[in-house]
């Protein structure tokens, strides 16, 4: 790990911001020679870092003690480089006065940040010299690397072996009509989830139910939640209906699911379900004498796979071994003697067969293969590595390996997902953002390489994909994986955890306030102690780097004093994520000391409280990559022109997320003078240069013509109250574009505007449209969803013309029309289609050819359609349909193959 912190720092001193900063102007105050040997010494640390983090691994204390100790000095190397080079270009910035008065105490200035990076360079030169004394070599870097362009699916359907007789036991309980709750038990990694998901989906169970829903529980869960994803599930309840749900009282939710599952045959799994306790507190929702709806919450114990089974699972993940059979069939053979070796440590857990074939996913050769089992017996045989109940033991040796045999760049990466709550679903994005904004990667498309590098050695399982190219949209951690993260975080020092989270039913995990030098901090709070955050601030040191809070969905009130105090604090801040605030006491703006963080590249303060002003002092914020204003709720003027005076000089930021002024009101209903006011404040953003992303640009409040100067924009979300479209000058890169009109907006034909945009592959419209034009001129459209289009004539014949469309969605009030026709060979590609709500669609019909390579189909809420088409039963790739909210007409027409 070491070796990846001192390689992150030597790539900050290389930037060239830095090395123009530390020139031929400072020369003859020698910074510059000064930080060119600090790089040097650093370079020579380097040499040694591999054999000393190894060795610190395998527990030789003394190296781990200098392992920690060589982090702390390359961090405080960058703290004090970076701090001087930001200071010197905030001084560039000033007007003459201040400038002639800082002259004044340059030299001093210069000649402390040259004495703390004299004083670093010697510690580094006295922690190589004591590695090389103590017996610490150079390992040359001449490892094989995995090769990038080879795929290993992550897919659990594919890798899928075993469990034969489970599946039938669970089958023929799940259609049992006397049988109410099925239960699946075991250890973790035992394959339960697997197992669940492949019964989810068996045709038997399928016909047997009418109702689905799958929930995630986790050791620490919000009853409350639970009951309202649950019904959510079953019937996708409309925006207004959630709503409801959601202003609906504990008891009053009960009722309503109780409810449910009484009037429908209901098939609801409850994964990850930890005591009795938990189900105890979930169970009144569900009725207890209804033989109708099942439980899949807690029977059988997924049998662990046998040797055969073992050595199949592991030879889907090293895909590369059938072609070894047959072209080197005595290398298979030795090949397959090892691997049934390896496996015996397995012990037949699922989990760690398949993070086993995705290490040796890398390893193609039979000396690979037998330098691999020599480590997995030692590590295994050492039983040090051991979290937890003493049947993980094995397990976590094998995890452990997988990790220690990660490239150094990905470490970091992995370490960092020790922040994240358990059984969380991690926005791959914002995720990427985290780390280009933490210096371990340099951009968002390197952090999606590292990423993809965890899935396909099974370390990052993934949640769902999105439409382009199959990009990963979300991921998660197994349980077990995220336990070897966190000790592996804790042990090296990287990240502390404070949780504070009370989960009903299962006690409260909560951690003591760290004390020592930290540089990275995760905060899992409850709304009702979040005060115990004050403490936070006695540590002084200044030298965290990552803040980050999670809470519940409700708002957080924090502490008046907690802010200005830690903006004081911890100046070294990169990340600073804190949402969902709803109060600060009387505090109406941040405090001016957000200012002194002048390192931070992520801030994301969203859905905090709606007159919640920026800081003017937030134009210091030079570095600042990422910025999250997003607010469930209007937005005040105020607000509008505190954002003007900050946002146009952050000239460094990549992704953009603007507060929706108005929600959905009309300006026309606010008058002409609060029109004139907030013209007075539009945001300018063409020196943004940077900028990548920009989500919610309102056409009322924003300059139309600044779009033209951001030739990098590729995700574009508009807002439009007035129209004004035609005005609007194209980002040529775009790629994603998101419209929102106001119902009472103006109508415009959208062909023109689109014309602007020929590369775009994301299309969502939320306008009036009333009718598509004869040609959309976007032939590259990957992904189309309509709503709010009150769409009179048929879209289907101009859409199915979009020969690389794969996923289309018309959702709710997009389209009034009686009749819906799917053309002869129309829809090529598209492999998902969702109809929401078209409540007047009577008739659908599917030509021949139409749809030919469709595999999901949702049909929600169209109660006026009368039957399933004909044309879709002929369709072979058609694997998964889901209907909800249809007519009794409909369902009896329905007949899935």
């Amino acid at each position: 790990m070491a070796e990846a912190i001192v390689c992150s720092v030597l790539q900050t001193l290389a930037q060239p911001i830095i090395q123009e900063a530390i020139g031929e102007k400072n020369f003859l105050f020698g910074v510059r020679d000064k930080v060119e040997d600090a790089k040097l010494e650093l370079e020579m640390m380097r040499c040694f870092l591999k054999d000393a983090d190894a060795r610190a691994r395998c527990g030789d204390e003394t190296l781990r003690d200098w392992v920690l100790r060589i982090t702390e000095v390359a961090y405080d190397l960058e703290n004090v480089v970076a701090t001087f080079v930001l200071k010197e270009e905030a001084a560039a910035t000033k007007g003459m006065v201040l400038r002639i008065a800082c002259l004044f105490k340059r030299p001093i200035e210069l000649h402390e940040v040259g004495s703390k990076i004299d004083m670093l360079s010697n510690r580094v030169s006295k922690l190589t010299r004591g590695l090389q004394a103590y017996g610490v070599r150079v390992i040359p870097s001449n490892e094989r690397q995995n090769d990038p362009r080879r795929t290993y699916s992550h897919v659990p359907e594919p890798h899928f072996v075993g469990f034969k007789e489970n599946i039938r036991e669970l089958v023929a309980h799940l259609t049992n009509p006397s049988s109410r709750v099925v239960s699946i038990c075991g250890m973790g990694g035992s394959g339960k989830t697997t197992l669940a998901k492949e019964v989810y989906h068996q045709t038997e169970v399928k016909n047997q139910f009418n109702c689905f829903a799958w929930v995630y529980v986790s050791q620490q869960f919000q009853a409350r939640e639970i009951w309202e994803g649950i019904l959510f599930d079953l019937f996708s309840p409309a925006e207004k209906e959630r709503k409801e749900i959601k202003d609906m009282s504990n008891d009053e939710v009960v009722r309503k699911l109780h409810q449910v599952l009484q009037q429908n045959k209901c098939l609801v799994v409850l994964d990850d379900v930890w005591t009795k306790e938990a189900w105890n507190i979930l169970k009144p929702a569900f009725p207890e004498n209804t033989t109708q709806s099942k439980i899949n919450g807690f029977i059988c114990e997924p049998q662990h796979l046998n040797h055969q089974e073992s050595w199949e699972l592991l030879a889907k993940k090293a895909s590369y071994l059938k072609n070894i059979e047959e072209t080197n069939p005595s290398n298979y053979k030795e090949m397959k003697e090892l691997g049934n070796k390896m496996l015996k440590h397995c012990g037949g857990l699922p989990l760690a067969v398949v993070v086993l074939g995705g290490l040796l996913s890398a390893k193609c050769t039979l000396d690979e293969w037998g330098m691999l089992h020599e480590n997995v017996k030692e590590l295994i045989n050492k039983g040090e590595e051991s979290i937890g109940e003493q049947e993980y033991k094995g397990v976590f040796a094998v995890l452990g390996l997988s990790y220690d045999e990660l490239p150094y760049q990905i470490k970091p990466c992995f370490l960092h997902l020790a922040n994240f709550p358990e059984d969380h679903e991690i926005n791959v994005k914002e995720l990427c953002k985290l780390w280009t904004a933490e210096g371990f990667v340099l951009n968002d498309n390197e952090a999606h390489k590292c990423l993809m590098a965890l899935v396909r050695r099974s370390m990052v399982q993934v949640g769902s994909r999105s439409s382009i190219v199959g990009r990963i949209k979300t991921c998660r951690m197994h349980d077990l994986m995220r336990d070897l993260c966190l000790e592996k975080a804790r042990s090296e020092n990287f990240l502390s955890l404070i949780n504070f989270q009370e989960a009903e039913g299962s006690g409260v995990s909560t951690q003591v306030m760290p004390t020592s030098k930290v540089r990275r901090l995760a905060v899992h709070s409850n709304k009702n102690i979040v005060s115990q955050l004050l403490p936070l601030t006695s540590n002084r040191d200044g030298c965290l780097r990552s803040l980050i809070c999670f809470g519940p969905k409700e708002d957080l009130r924090y502490p008046r004093d907690l802010f200005k105090p830690l903006f004081n604090c911890f100046y070294m801040l990169r990340v600073l994520k804190v949402e969902s605030i709803s109060t600060f006491g009387s505090m109406r703006m941040l405090p001016k000391e957000i200012g002194r963080l002048i390192h931070l590249r992520f801030l994301s303060l969203r859905n905090c409280l709606p007159e919640y002003r920026l800081s003017h002092s937030m134009v210091n914020l030079r570095c600042l990559q990422t910025l999250d204003l997003r607010r469930n709720a209007v937005v005040s003027i105020m607000v509008l022109r505190s954002m003007n005076t900050v946002i146009s000089k952050l000239d460094h930021l990549r992704h953009l997320y603007l507060p929706k002024l108005w929600e959905g009101i009309c300006l026309d209903k606010l008058g002409i003078q609060l029109g004139c006011i907030v013209k007075q404040f539009q945001l300018r953003l063409a020196n943004l240069k940077s900028l990548e992303t920009l989500v919610n640009f309102d056409t009322s409040y924003c300059i139309l013509d600044d779009l033209s100067q951001l030739t990098k924009l590729t995700k574009l979300g508009i807002i439009t109250q007035n129209g004004g479209l035609g005005e609007i000058k194209p980002a040529s890169n775009l790629q994603s574009l998101d419209l929102f009109q106001s119902d009472d907006g103006k109508l415009e034909d959208i062909v023109p505007f689109l014309s602007s945009y020929p590369r775009i592959q994301k299309l969502k419209l939320e306008a009036k449209l009333v009718r598509l034009q004869e040609n959309i001129p976007c032939p590259n459209l990957v992904k189309v969803t309509l709503r709010s289009t009150y769409l009179a004539v048929d879209p289907m014949p101009i859409l199915g013309k979009l020969s690389k469309l794969r996923i289309l969605s018309l959702g709710y009030r997009s389209y009034f029309g009686k009749k819906m026709v799917c053309c002869k060979d129309s829809f090529p590609q598209l492999e998902s289609f969702s109809l929401q709500g078209l409540r007047d669609l009577e008739e659908w019909r599917v030509e021949e050819g139409a749809l030919s390579k469709l595999c999901h189909l949702k049909l929600i809420d169209c109660m006026e359609l009368k039957s399933y088409p004909d044309g879709l039963r002929n369709i072979t790739t058609l694997d998964e349909i889901e209907i909800i909210g249809m007519s009794e007409g409909f369902k009896r027409s329905f007949d899935p193959k």
